[in-house]
């Protein structure tokens, strides 16, 4: 059976790049479909290769998404987070492959069909893939006509994923997130952080654009009014992280005022999952340096760190 299973896929492989080979050369940037195919066969057939996965659907079940980190760590719903096991991470790269993920246009419907044809559901459904190197999205916009081995493998995947909706961590606001974070039950990527810092207005230095998405830090120099320019990438050291989730939870970051002063443009925005805390600090015309003493102080501090992983 293993051996006809593999066969299988691997005559697919050949068929997508024929077909891909009848369509001319990729364009640049893009992923050809035999490409795909084979990492994901491999991925499936090797335990624990990272992959990002991410499935949005609204469909007859209502709005259901996930996504899925390498690792196991899942965002269920954008509220929970629940942990897949490695079979189960196969068994979504072995579907991706049985559908013919691979040869799924980038987008399907999104025009209104003739008044006299029958109207089918409002389905949107969205897939997307990141790995070995490799991406693709496939989209299935709301109206028009729907591709319905798209939304069937949507919901496939969602149905497989939901299985561990049982045991998921759901956070109750953000300072349980960032506790749960501390505890090591909720995983690195789940923390968002955005980081904009401007000089004042009377100087004409560049900014700095800090962000953290998905366990990746990427740094940007920024200048209001100019595109920025290309951030650099890395994975979030354990010890940057460490770092960071400390001094957030020593400035007491979810009760910290929304308005703070700083003699530099300021805008911090930290989320997990559905918690999201946002501070904005400048020269405020109705606010002092010294209003909000205690609280101006923890962000100071905070402001240090940041500062820091900007570098």
């Amino acid at each position: 059976m293993r051996f006809g299973y593999l066969a299988c896929l691997c005559a697919l492989c050949l068929h997508w790049g024929v077909s891909s080979a009848d369509k001319g050369d990729p364009q640049p940037g893009s992923t050809s479909a035999a490409s795909l195919a084979v990492a994901l066969l491999h991925a499936s057939e090797t335990p624990g290769s990272p992959y990002l996965l991410q499935v949005d659907c609204t469909d007859q079940k209502g709005n259901r998404a996930f996504e899925l980190f390498p690792g196991g760590a899942a965002i269920w719903n954008r509220r929970s987070q629940i942990l897949l096991t490695p079979a189960a991470r196969s068994d979504l790269l072995k579907r991706l492959l049985e559908r013919g993920y691979p040869g799924f246009e980038d987008s399907y419907g999104g025009r209104d069909l003739p008044v006299k044809s029958a109207a089918p559901a409002r389905i949107s459904c969205s897939i997307r893939i990141d790995i070995q190197g490799l991406q693709k999205s496939s989209v299935q916009m709301a109206g028009g006509e729907q591709y319905a081995p798209l939304l069937e493998l949507a919901a496939e995947l969602l149905d497989e994923a939901e299985r561990f909706a049982g045991s998921a961590v759901t956070p109750v606001d953000l300072g349980d997130a960032l506790d749960k974070l501390s505890a090591g039950q909720l995983a690195p990527q789940l923390l968002q952080l955005r980081f904009l810092e401007l000089p004042g207005p009377d100087n004409n230095e560049p900014g700095t654009l800090l962000r953290i998405v998905g366990g990746q830090l990427s740094r940007q120099a920024y200048r209001q009014g100019h595109a920025p320019e290309a951030p650099t990438l890395q994975p979030l050291r354990q010890a940057d992280f460490s770092g960071l989730l400390a001094a957030l939870q020593a400035v007491q970051l979810p009760g910290l005022p929304a308005n703070l002063w700083s003699e530099n443009q300021v805008e911090l925005e930290v989320q997990v999952l559905a918690h999201k805390k946002v501070v904005l600090a400048r020269r405020f015309s109705r606010l002092e340096a010294n209003t909000q003493a205690p609280a101006q102080q923890r962000f100071d501090k905070l402001l240090v760190v940041l500062r820091e992983l900007a570098d």
